[in-house]
């Protein structure tokens, strides 16, 4: 089977178009009179700008092209050049012992994050990757699965997630855990569902928020929660400039394990 591109290959794929984008974004900042200000990394959802550094024509833009264009070993896996470099530094950082991603569509996604994990020496970590429908899965992310690369592929409905995620299931994982959101569907709801399943260091992941109603779904769900229990990680959140991602302010991390 094909070798995986090393993580050294994937960032010089990636980094210059990044380079490029955030050096014109802190420019159109620095004309503004806008400067980088120190602040603590985790910090509340309610206190986060809802603004980006991204002006809207460049996240138009670069839509476009990743859908077009953004693959891993040839699979689609739409992901911007700014998550793709942030998901290489959470697993870097984190090292997760397991990732469930609810979205799979042909599998470019999943495949990216268990080859990434096994080059960064993660050798543990097992990536679950969810849809509701498995037959847009590419032959290459599947050959993966069956090869025992860390990646398993499961059927399940994002409405009703305890059919393929029991509650014993979810208890036994290893830890850390990331839990991935880009299935654009019940959002609010499955961050109900991994709620009493997260624990203190874990992360749940709301991918394209730029999308109001996702955001709207977020904001809903963290409304609800006591103070303190999550956080936004802002190294993530803001890696390339403030919510200069497809994810704003959507970069979770489970602070303490229960919210009593």
């Amino acid at each position: 089977s094909m070798a995986a591109p090393s993580t050294a290959v994937m960032r010089a794929m990636i980094v210059p178009l990044v380079v490029v984008l955030v050096t014109s974004i802190t420019l159109v900042g620095a004309v503004r009179g806008e400067m980088p200000t120190l602040q603590p990394r985790f910090v509340p959802f309610a206190v986060r700008p809802r603004t980006s550094a991204i002006p809207d024509h460049v996240f138009d833009v670069i839509n476009s092209a990743k859908r077009l264009h953004a693959n891993w070993r040839g699979v689609p896996m739409w992901k911007s050049p700014f998550d793709t470099c942030i998901l290489l530094e959470m697993l870097n950082e984190v090292r997760p012992k397991t990732i469930i991603e609810l979205g799979a569509l042909s599998g470019g996604s999943a495949l990216f994050l268990a080859d990434q994990a096994r080059t960064l020496g993660i050798e543990d970590c097992h990536v679950y990757s969810l849809d509701i429908r498995l037959d847009f899965l590419d032959a290459t992310a599947l050959e993966a699965q069956d090869e025992g690369r860390g990646l398993t592929f499961m059927q399940a409905d994002a409405n009703v997630l305890g059919e393929a995620l029991s509650a014993d299931f979810l208890a036994s994982l290893p830890r850390p855990l990331v839990v991935l959101e880009d299935a654009h569907v019940n959002v609010e709801g499955v961050l109900h569902f991994f709620d009493p399943f997260l624990r203190a260091g874990d992360y749940i992941c709301i991918e394209d928020t730029i999308d109001p109603d996702k955001m709207k779904a977020v904001s809903a769900f963290m409304s609800s929660q006591p103070d303190g229990v999550y956080a936004v990680d802002t190294h993530y959140c803001d890696f390339f400039g403030e919510n200069a991602c497809w994810s704003p302010n959507s970069y979770l991390i489970r602070m303490r394990d229960s919210a009593s």
